[in-house]
């Protein structure tokens, strides 16, 4: 699925690039002020890299750190061999990594997770107890049978401190239903959030990615029954819920006008107060496009108009709260303006060696603050990333990248682990690969107490064991454990990334109000089932042996953005225009012979006077073609200058209609093309 979707997108950001042309970020808009050094302090941090390999194959989807510093991690298991039913685990440790007791689920016929959308969950309740949510193909009679559409509905499980089962619940709608955040109550409930699928498709379809859905949170009490459970008319892709008992949303939205529509679908921050109530939503997104369409069937009576075109800022993926109380959008750039880089066909390179992090800044009201971008030099293999907060207030990021950078050989391609802190503002402090035999991928990252993180995924060991007649590599689920510069005390195997700076793209970013609501709903199946938790078989190996270590904590200039704007400032960064972007970009050419010289010498005076000196002669192509770059759209007024200004040279008008000027006079005759019906570019093409 994550490859198809890299695919369509790569297609999208293609096509954009032929509509828009070429273009980067413009100058910052925001204020920073750098407000002196911070105290570099030592600090005690617990290290360590343990997997763990339930049957043969192993994958750790989920992780939670515990109030005794232990971990739980969650994943799925399956035989290599045959027909393999995967089933989900968990797995109890101490703070060391060291196994306190492994569990796996089972029901009437032990058929578990569909493996469409990998989210195993689990959270520490106020009892000390734990509960987890995972998705299942179970439990299901007859009438079900008759109803469904598609497999897969949500069970939530709590276990007691030893892994015994308290109590399970089965919830969703009679399609592919997914888990996708659990979060403990101060009641000793826990609240779901779960993405169901919508109904009235059909059990035949054939690609159930394609059937619309919605995100539902569900309120269970500490007894496992439902009490309350709303609706969302969006599907989150990340949700987090506050201290204050409200939630923060992110997720991506159609956009519903009779004037304007959209690329796609725009990503969208929605905050929700405690009962779930929409208290707004603003969108996150590049500069629209304008193109023009002409009515009309004959030269005398062609009538322009103009579409309005709503680009996403790119494919977003996580939001947090800000120290200030604001929030940050986690994203990365896979649009126009992140493969707008320069004038000599490299862009689709640039892309695949680094596909840069964005992050957004609002304030508590949706308010629009700044945006920066950070690459770290090494190409992701899954559209897919995950954030942190930090003790601090910084932030971590994770993400799956090529061992090597570029397109390599298969072998280069293997995954390495990628870690990114950041302080509160999105200025990188330290960059770290992981590299654990065979292929290492992450799927689940934590703060830790100590400032550190820890991450959970699946390793492809070097080790290998007979499947059908073939050698085929054992696969574990991985806990790493890092202290707070990212390292892990001992391990060759974390290493150093690239050097990245962030780059201020404030005036590349808007953002509008959407229409976001949420409603009540009776879910369609909820019922109590008998899941069965039963012991498994865990073999654990010690990659990086435990280590505690006292370490002084990365530290550089901390630089804080103003919240308050300068005095005669605007609180938000202002959006430019494309043609100010293009304009920007432009690099300007030589003359490459004396009769573009002549041209050029007549020419570059008139424009420089109509658009007050911002010209660019960006093309020269043998001496055939100029083309001029300015940072507005063109007009017919500029057009009629321009002929006047010819006319005063001599030069007898042959053609002025529209964006077209003809002119010529003995031994020259020039061709004159205006963007006067783009808005997305200010732009002279003259042909000598």
């Amino acid at each position: 699925m994550a490859k198809t979707h890299c695919k369509l997108v790569l297609v999208l950001a293609l096509v954009l690039l032929g509509l828009i042309g070429i273009a980067v970020g413009t100058a910052s808009n925001y204020r920073a002020e750098v407000t002196g050094k911070c105290s570099a302090t030592s600090v005690a941090s617990d290290t360590s890299i343990t997997t763990y390999r339930m049957r043969d194959r192993a994958d750790g989807y989920g992780l939670s750190v515990l109030k005794d510093g232990g971990y739980l991690l969650m994943g799925d298991t399956v035989w290599s061999s045959g027909m393999g039913v995967w089933n989900a685990f968990v797995v109890k440790t101490d703070a060391k990594g060291s196994v306190l007791w492994s569990r796996q689920f089972g029901s009437q016929s032990a058929a578990q997770g569909v493996l469409v959308d990998t989210k195993r969950l689990s959270v520490q309740t106020t009892d000390g107890n734990f509960v987890v949510a995972h998705d299942i193909i179970d439990f299901y009679d007859a009438n079900y049978e008759s109803r469904k559409e598609g497999w897969g509905d949500v069970l939530v499980t709590k276990l007691n401190a030893a892994g015994d089962r308290v109590w399970s619940t089965m919830v969703g709608d009679y399609s592919m239903d997914f888990p996708q955040r659990l979060w403990a109550l101060s009641d000793g409930g826990v609240l779901l959030l779960a993405k169901f699928k919508d109904t009235g498709y059909g059990s035949d379809v054939a690609d159930f990615d394609a059937v619309p859905g919605y995100s539902v949170v569900i309120k269970f009490d500490n007894n496992g029954k439902v009490q309350w459970s709303k609706k969302m008319n969006w599907t989150a892709t990340d949700m987090k819920y506050l201290a204050d008992g409200s939630f923060v949303a992110l997720a991506d939205m159609e956009v519903r006008t009779g004037t304007e529509m959209a690329m796609g679908k725009i990503p969208t921050v929605i905050k929700l107060d405690s009962k779930l109530k929409v208290q707004w939503a603003k969108s996150i997104e590049t500069l629209s496009m304008e193109l023009p369409t002409t009515t009309g069937s004959t030269p005398g009576n062609l009538k322009v108009s103009k579409s309005k075109i709503r680009l996403s800022a790119g494919d977003f993926r996580s939001v947090e709260q800000t120290q200030d109380g604001g929030f940050i959008a986690f994203g990365r750039y896979f649009n126009a303006t992140s493969l707008m880089t320069d004038r000599t066909g490299t862009a689709l390179q640039n892309l695949v060696e680094s596909i840069p992090y964005v992050a957004v800044k609002m304030d508590t009201q949706g308010g629009y603050q700044w945006a920066k971008r950070v690459k770290t030099g090494f190409a992701p293999t899954d559209i897919d990333f995950k954030t942190v907060r930090t003790n601090d207030n910084g932030f971590v990021l994770m993400r799956d990248v090529m061992r090597k950078s570029g397109m390599k050989k298969s072998a280069d391609s293997a995954g390495n682990l990628e870690l990114l802190k950041t302080d509160a503002n999105f200025n990188p402090q330290w960059i770290k690969k992981i590299d654990i035999e065979r292929d290492t991928a992450g799927s689940d990252l934590r703060a830790t107490k100590d400032g550190g993180v820890a991450a959970a995924g699946r390793i492809v060991t070097t080790e290998e064991h007979m499947v059908m007649g073939s050698l085929e590599p054992y696969e574990e689920a991985f806990l790493v454990k890092a202290d707070v510069n990212g390292n892990v005390n001992g391990a060759k195997i974390v290493t150093d990334g690239a050097k990245a700076a962030a780059e201020d793209q404030s005036s590349l970013i808007l953002m509008q109000a959407m229409n976001a609501s949420t409603e009540d709903i009776k879910l369609p199946i909820n019922k109590a089932v008998n899941a069965k938790v039963s012991n498994i078989e865990n073999l654990t190996r010690i990659i990086v042996p435990p280590a505690s270590k006292k370490v002084t904590q990365v530290c550089a200039a901390a630089s804080r953005d103003s919240l308050s704007p300068a005095s005669g400032e605007n609180a938000a960064p202002t959006a430019g225009t494309w043609a100010q972007i293009n304009y920007e970009s432009a690099k300007e050419a030589k003359i490459e012979t004396e009769k573009s010289r002549q041209v050029h010498a007549e020419l570059l005076p008139i424009l420089q006077k109509i658009y007050n000196n911002q010209v660019k002669m960006t093309d020269n192509t043998s001496g055939l073609w100029l083309t001029y770059y300015v940072p507005r759209q063109t007009t017919r007024a500029d057009v009629e200058a321009v002929e006047k200004a010819y006319v005063a040279l001599g030069y007898k008008v042959d053609e002025s209609e529209g964006g077209h000027l003809n002119v010529s006079r003995v031994g020259i005759s020039l061709r004159m093309t205006f963007s006067v019906n783009n808005a997305m570019v200010g732009k002279i093409e003259v042909m000598l």
